[in-house]
């Protein structure tokens, strides 16, 4: 393996592949995709994945980013989504496979709005999206969409408010409309019940009692625990938590909030250090009521 290294670190590509061209150990096919890729050859690099996948997956989390990335090249992106569903289903525990499996969602994503920005989508392309099944494609359009007029794409965004499978899809539907200051009442398919709602009447997103922005949030994440790694995880929980409940808010104090979220970010984290009952101790709180609230986002986050 040292010599394809050394021959990838010389930009021989043409040798790596040549070298490669029989090879069905997992690492001398990652080199063989390296040098395809940087040869331009997306194609037979793709090619590689299709033939030598049981091999590669000896390694998931390097195929899954491999995989997607190419397919992504080539512009095929509701096949980058179909893979991606596909590794989701595979059985994993391994941390760092979950993590890609994230990552790679939002690179589709990110991928496509960049291709998409280069041309003008049609009104019946984003429609079309709005009606998908995916929901990366929903949420894709649902972006498209706010940087046009609202009329023509209403019917499918009034439908995925009613009875998108999927919560967090259904409230990013919602603000929306909250940014359009849409002044209609709708029904809302709220968790598990029905309710109506005047967008321009609903508070602004990311509010939460004691704290004036989401600024303060993370500042106070930092302030407490002087850990960039929590911060940045335990707002990405609590970010992605309001979203799932709004327009609901979070009916905890500062302080709750603060210690709650820690606990959920360092067990997302793996670290072991972190005593719920011992953080309730020093600030007061009530340990059962924080556990149960716990439990209750991370429930929520399976199927955010």
């Amino acid at each position: 393996m040292d010599s394809l290294k050394s021959l990838m670190d010389k930009k021989n590509y043409e040798l790596v592949v040549k070298l490669t061209d029989n090879s069905l150990d997992h690492l001398s096919l990652f080199y063989r995709m390296s040098a395809l890729l940087a040869l331009g050859r997306i194609d037979d690099a793709l090619n590689v994945v299709k033939v030598h996948r049981n091999i590669l997956l000896k390694k998931p989390s390097l195929l899954i980013k491999f995989h997607i990335e190419i397919l992504c090249l080539l512009g095929r992106f509701d096949e980058a989504y179909e893979a991606l569903n596909e590794y989701k289903e595979l059985p994993y525990d391994s941390q760092e496979t979950e993590e890609i499996l994230s990552m790679m969602s939002r690179y589709i994503r990110e991928e496509e709005k960049k291709t998409y920005q280069k041309r003008e989508m049609s009104e019946d392309e984003i429609r079309e999206k709005l009606f998908s099944s995916n929901d990366d494609e929903v949420l894709f359009a649902l972006g498209q969409v706010s940087n046009r007029k609202l009329e023509p794409f209403l019917l499918p965004i009034l439908k995925i408010l009613r009875s998108y499978p999927k919560q967090s899809v259904r409230s990013f539907a919602l603000l929306l409309l909250v940014n359009f200051n849409y002044d209609k009442e709708v029904d809302f398919l709220h968790i598990d019940k029905i309710i109506k709602v005047v967008p321009n009447k609903l508070n602004k997103p990311f509010l939460v009692a004691g704290f004036s922005s989401v600024k303060d949030m993370s500042f106070a994440f930092t302030s407490m625990y002087h850990d960039p790694s929590l911060e940045q995880t335990a707002m990405h929980i609590l970010s992605s938590y309001l979203i799932y409940i709004y327009p609901e808010t979070i009916e905890l104090d500062k302080n709750e909030i603060i210690v709650a979220f820690a606990y959920l970010g360092y067990k997302m984290l793996n670290y072991e250090t972190f005593d719920l009952a011992n953080e309730c101790q020093k600030y007061g709180l009530d340990y059962n009521k924080l556990l149960a609230f716990s439990e209750k986002v991370s429930e929520a986050m399976k199927v955010f």
